[in-house]
């Protein structure tokens, strides 16, 4: 019998306080060891990716953000690319519940592949019916 391994989905805090080693770094950096090692599979929307990038640059300067983006890609992180699926997803979210238009990205997503979203936000507690997150 195959086990299934984990799926977790990064929203942008999450990866932003891995990043900037802020508090709940660590648990970060212990599901990527995890996924590094081939025992869970960690998910990134691009849409989060844009975000964590521009925060990044807005705060640090755009060279500072164009390094952390080549650092980000050198993580076990699976980027999921713009779809129409997760994109009607994130919509009816945006609809339905006052969260940010990017976290309803990585929620759309967390939903789609049955993941844990890994969170630093308290927007995604609407969701606590829809979506397992686990707050860093």
């Amino acid at each position: 019998m195959q086990t299934v391994k984990p799926i977790y989905v990064l929203d942008a805090c999450a990866l932003l306080r891995f990043a900037q080693d802020e508090s709940g770094a660590d648990q970060v950096e212990e599901i990527l060891r995890t996924a590094q090692a081939g025992g869970c599979r960690v998910l990134l929307h691009q849409i989060n990716l844009g975000e964590v990038v521009y925060r990044i640059g807005k705060g640090f300067g755009w060279t500072i953000a164009e390094r952390k983006q080549a650092e980000i890609g050198l993580l076990p992180i699976e980027t999921a690319a713009f779809s129409n699926d997760i994109f009607w997803a994130a919509v009816k979210l945006k609809a339905h519940y006052p969260m940010s238009y990017a976290d309803c990205f990585a929620a759309a997503l967390a939903i789609q592949q049955k993941a844990v979203l890994l969170t630093s936000d308290p927007e995604f507690n609407v969701l606590v019916n829809t979506v397992t997150a686990m707050k860093i």
